[in-house]
């Protein structure tokens, strides 16, 4: 009887033994897995939302203007720098004004050299000399709308009834060492304000 019993039992503790074996590879790795899954899902779902906010193409908005206007092959948009001009240019020139600022490690005589070579191009654009002069601070304005008429070259024109486009170019103390601005206002602005305006920035710029 003894032997049986001890049998009895042995074969009792093999059973749960297996059963609990059994219990913990059923699907209990699954349940722990389940929260990690859902909580991935709502980080994917998530996730979408924060990249909604378009993407800015400033070369291909400024080209939709008129594809005239010249862009630095060098220089890239940056959303940080337009954002910090966005907000002096809409002060200035109102809610409908809008900038788009580029920035490259060229130096500002040969993005100065680039410009005004192009721009050169055009009787409305005043004889420049080949690069700027030395000096402390150093930077190019152009209203394009006016000084972009009557090519020696045909091409296109950037009408003086379009969108106004006011380049600026500001040599910086820092890095990025030279900054380029493309502002877009309703109405011309006035070239004394643009040279103010445009040194003030490069200031500020460098401050930061």
């Amino acid at each position: 009887m003894t032997m049986r019993r001890a049998a009895a039992a042995a074969s009792l503790a093999a059973v749960v033994l297996a059963s609990a074996c059994t219990g913990g590879q059923e699907g209990k790795a699954a349940e722990e897995q389940l929260p990690k899954k859902n909580g991935i899902e709502q980080t994917s779902t998530q996730t979408p939302a924060a990249q909604q906010e378009p993407v800015v193409d400033a070369a291909k908005d400024l080209k939709a203007i008129s594809t005239a206007i010249p862009i630095y092959a060098g220089a890239k948009y940056r959303d940080d720098l337009t954002r910090h001009d966005e907000v002096m240019i809409r002060n200035q020139y109102g809610p409908q004004s809008k900038v788009y600022t580029l920035a490259t490690d060229d130096s500002y005589p040969q993005v100065y050299h680039y410009y005004t070579t192009y721009l050169a191009q055009f009787r409305a654009f005043p004889a420049q000399a080949p690069y700027p002069a030395q000096q402390s601070w150093r930077t190019l304005e152009v209203q394009l709308n006016q000084a972009m008429q009557d090519p020696f070259i045909p091409g296109d024109t950037l009408k003086p009834g379009d969108k106004q486009v006011t380049l600026q170019v500001a040599e910086t103390e820092a890095e990025p060492k030279t900054v380029i601005r493309y502002v877009n206002t309703q109405k011309p602005i006035p070239a004394s304000e643009v040279q103010t305006k445009a040194a003030g920035a490069a200031s500020a710029f460098d401050r930061e």
